[in-house]
């Protein structure tokens, strides 16, 4: 009982705070910027279910088990995957006549606008991800061990396996997965249920295909405050730039305090 009041407690202040990073991003607005909605039809819902459905089925095969050991033909290998995956998912969308610019508030001229919004985000959301991080580890135990990439990064020698991190968690992956779940994902369920159904599924969806458990409550903090910055701009690459950021700054700390961001 006492553990599910503090969770409550804990859940409402993320909660809170995450309305306060949803003020400061709209002040940080030059203008009003109108969410593009798409107009989304079942073969794209269908497919976006299928390649959601092959990220947890990925995830799954690790959960309840100690990490894999990564090596740097599995990292290449991933990124090879992300490359692939992003571009089936566009062109497909491409073949439906979907048009992306619109679709998802692609012009350019978003991405300078959102720029400011994007960056306030990023720097009041990493306390509470970092938080919510320690008390995921602290719930699993002294037994906890670090994401297979993190491990991976803290025992990297050689230049190479550190472009081959970058290149996959700075570049391939925000893309990909930000046009997945925020795009794509939470676009569908959005014209089907609502933005608060949608936010929830796309937040849950999100942080179960890492496949970490400890992560998991950091990872949904994480996916709301970009769904949140994707509302607010209108523009997909608000997220795209805050999760870059995100992993950026990770990868940095990973390299600098390897103990304290294990």
């Amino acid at each position: 009982m006492e553990y599910l009041l503090h969770s409550v407690w804990i859940a409402l202040a993320v909660g809170a705070y995450l309305l306060i990073v949803r003020r400061s991003v709209r002040s940080a607005l030059s203008h009003s910027s109108r969410f593009p909605v798409a107009v989304w039809h079942w073969p794209e819902a269908v497919f976006t279910i299928s390649v959601v459905m092959f990220f947890l089925l990925m995830a799954a095969t690790s959960f309840g088990k100690p990490p894999s050991p990564v090596h740097l033909e599995a990292i290449k290998s991933s990124l090879t995957l992300y490359c692939a995956i992003i571009l089936f998912l566009v062109g497909f969308l491409v073949y439906r006549n979907v048009d992306l610019m619109g679709a998802f508030g692609l012009q350019v001229g978003k991405w300078a606008r959102g720029l400011p919004a994007t960056l306030i985000a990023l720097g009041l959301v990493l306390p509470p991800i970092y938080g919510a991080q320690f008390l995921g580890y602290t719930l699993a135990g002294p037994s906890a061990e670090p994401q297979p990439i993190v491990t991976f990064l803290m025992n990297a020698q050689g230049w190479q396996s550190y472009v081959a991190v970058v290149a996959i968690a700075v570049f391939a992956a925000p893309l990909t997965e930000e046009l997945i779940f925020r795009g794509c994902l939470y676009g569908i369920v959005r014209q089907t249920a609502n933005r608060y159904v949608a936010m929830g599924v796309s937040a849950v969806v999100f942080a179960l295909i890492h496949g970490h458990i400890p992560s998991l409550p950091g990872l949904v903090i994480l996916s709301v405050a970009l769904t949140l910055l994707y509302e607010e701009t209108g523009t997909l690459w608000a997220p795209i730039s805050m999760h870059a950021g995100f992993n950026a700054i990770s990868i940095f700390g990973t390299i600098m305090w390897p103990d304290v961001m294990k």
